[in-house]
């Protein structure tokens, strides 16, 4: 069954985005996939990263649980939660994205309520991505 939005979830995302932009970027605790799996808990009250909290704690750890290929890892997590991939052109407010950011693994964020841009968890902190490095997308309700 595909995920639902809960009621008022423009607030909870409006908050957690908020509360995490002070948060330092720690491997298996608060990192880019662990801050999409937090909003993606906000929006749909569904937390994909529960399996994952806690079991890595270097690049290398992430690697082994994650695969090879963050954006594999997300498409498989959005398949397993009935998320559909769409353009990243009809990609909406909370949906999921992974971005270009010139890495190996690139990185995954969650489309803020302007719409305009992707929140990313970054050794730097929560970083605001623009449209033009995201290269792929998954609806969330």
């Amino acid at each position: 069954m595909p995920l639902t939005r809960v009621r008022n979830w423009e607030a909870q995302l409006a908050s957690l985005l908020a509360s995490s932009s002070e948060v330092p970027f720690v491997w298996g605790s608060f990192d880019c996939a662990l801050h999409v799996c937090n909003c993606i808990r906000e929006i749909s009250g569904v937390d994909p990263g529960e399996s994952y909290r806690g079991k890595y704690s270097d690049e290398a750890g992430a690697t082994a649980q994650f695969g090879s290929s963050l954006a594999d890892f997300a498409a498989g997590i959005a398949t397993t939660l009935g998320c559909p991939e769409v353009g990243v052109t009809f990609a909406r407010r909370g949906d999921v994205v992974w971005i270009d950011n010139g890495t190996t693994h690139g990185a995954l964020g969650v489309i803020t309520l302007d719409g305009r841009f992707a929140s990313c968890a970054t050794d730097k902190g929560l970083v605001l991505v623009p449209i033009k490095r995201w290269k792929r997308a998954w609806r969330v309700g």
